[in-house]
């Protein structure tokens, strides 16, 4: 079975500026608003998924007053190299911090192609294409 969706609390005070970045983060990979619940409360999927009677949101962003003690990781299939590094790309200029430019992380396996940014609240989201590897 494959992930549904998955969320992310960050604190309500950066909430606007963390769902910039990802807006401007994840646009490479087709990301936009799909539902949004009151001001803290948005869930992100992406144009590149045709559901056309469910507009699937698989990335929700929560603002919380709870102060996050450690921060998460996620990471965002993408299917070819050029993704990959139009993520990083778009999340620096978004106001992230390299945690990891694109490339090989043969250390994984030989085709993981990745690249690794720290979001405004903290939060590790790496972007990564496996290429055609097959595990053993």
């Amino acid at each position: 079975m494959a992930i549904d969706h998955t969320s992310f609390y960050v604190p309500e005070e950066k909430f606007q500026q963390c769902l910039k970045f990802y807006l401007e983060a994840l646009k490479p990979l087709g990301y936009q608003i799909r539902y949004q619940f009151g001001e803290f409360v948005v869930g992100l999927g992406s144009r590149n998924e045709d559901f056309s009677t469910y507009q699937r949101a698989d990335f929700w962003v929560f603002g919380t007053k709870t102060i996050l003690k450690r921060p998460a990781h996620i990471a965002f299939k993408c299917h070819d190299h050029a993704s990959v590094d139009a993520f990083h790309a778009a999340a620096i200029k978004a106001g992230g911090k390299d945690n990891g430019s694109p490339g090989l992380r043969s250390s994984y396996h030989p085709n993981y192609y990745g690249a690794f940014v720290i979001d405004p609240s903290g939060n590790n989201i790496e972007a990564v294409d496996h290429g055609v590897y097959s595990n053993p």
